[in-house]
């Protein structure tokens, strides 16, 4: 009774670490890797505390204009409210610079989120 109860069990361990594959290329990954979006998140977070914010505005400019396409207009949303923080910054409004980037932040992960869909 053992040998059969063990040999039972080893067939349905192969069969499960051999299907494990095939299935893991169905599933869709929860997260798809977003690099650039998640910089720009973090370069937009370093211009709120920074004594120079245009830097890590222009850097979160660049991360979110390399990002792939598929944000459902977020993206672009967040580049409009990047651009309006960096001129507000020129202008030393730091209070209207803070709102931009406030905004493009959610927008950013409003984006993040469309494109996992």
């Amino acid at each position: 009774m053992k040998t059969k109860t063990k040999s039972l069990l080893v067939a349905l361990c192969t069969t499960a670490l051999c299907a494990t594959p095939v299935f893991a290329r169905t599933l869709k990954p929860m997260h798809t890797a977003q690099p650039e979006m998640n910089q720009a998140l973090v370069q937009l977070e370093e211009a709120k505390h920074s004594k120079h914010p245009i830097v890590h505005l222009e850097k979160a400019k660049d991360d979110l204009q390399d990002a792939k396409h598929n944000k459902h207009g977020e993206r672009v949303e967040a580049i409009k409210q990047v651009n309006e923080a960096i001129a507000a910054a020129h202008k030393h409004n730091h209070k209207a610079m803070e709102t931009h980037i406030a905004a493009a932040i959610r927008d950013i992960r409003e984006g993040k989120h469309a494109a996992r869909k």
